[in-house]
């Protein structure tokens, strides 16, 4: 009897440390995966989900503006600026392609816009336009994150008044 209570003890502590060593092990999410839950994140407003999804040095480019943001402190400012410029944005991935640990992604990107543009300050601009970002991995996070669009697009110049014409 005591060597049935024996190989059941030895039996039960190895499952218990098998369950134990899988729950420790991350699950492993695909490159779209965890692009998808930045993205997502972002639209949410959550700088804590951006966090859990970037390296400890993770940087957030944004090559428009000249914005290179490091994890975690100039992530939060980046977000905290952007959302004050533009509260109601949405971003949207519109097409990837996967490397080994990179990936790309066409996107789309809508707001109201209270800030400097191209063409001078405006305010509650509705603005909208597409972009690309290019993805560097590192086990399963973000190593580097980079945004690149034509700003200008985004902010079309008003038509020039017409000097022609006399006033009386």
């Amino acid at each position: 009897m005591n060597r049935f209570v024996v190989a059941g003890l030895i039996g039960g502590f190895a499952l218990i440390t098998a369950c134990t060593a899988k729950q420790q092990e991350p699950p492993t999410l695909s490159h779209k995966a965890v692009l998808d839950a930045y993205i997502a994140a972002w639209n949410r407003h959550d700088s804590l989900a951006v966090d859990t999804l970037l390296t400890k040095d993770g940087v957030h480019e944004d090559v428009p503006f000249s914005i290179r943001a490091t994890a975690p402190e100039g992530v939060h400012t980046f977000m905290h600026d952007l959302i004050q410029a533009s509260p109601d944005y949405v971003w949207k991935i519109t097409n990837v392609v996967e490397g080994d640990n990179a990936l790309a992604a066409e996107w789309t990107w809508t707001a109201t816009y209270t800030g400097d543009s191209p063409n001078g300050p405006v305010t509650a601009f509705k603005l909208s336009g597409r972009g690309a970002s290019v993805v560097e991995l590192e086990k399963g996070k973000i190593k580097r994150f980079s945004n690149y669009y034509d700003e200008a697009s985004w902010f079309p110049k008003p038509p020039a008044k017409d000097t022609t014409k006399k006033q009386d």
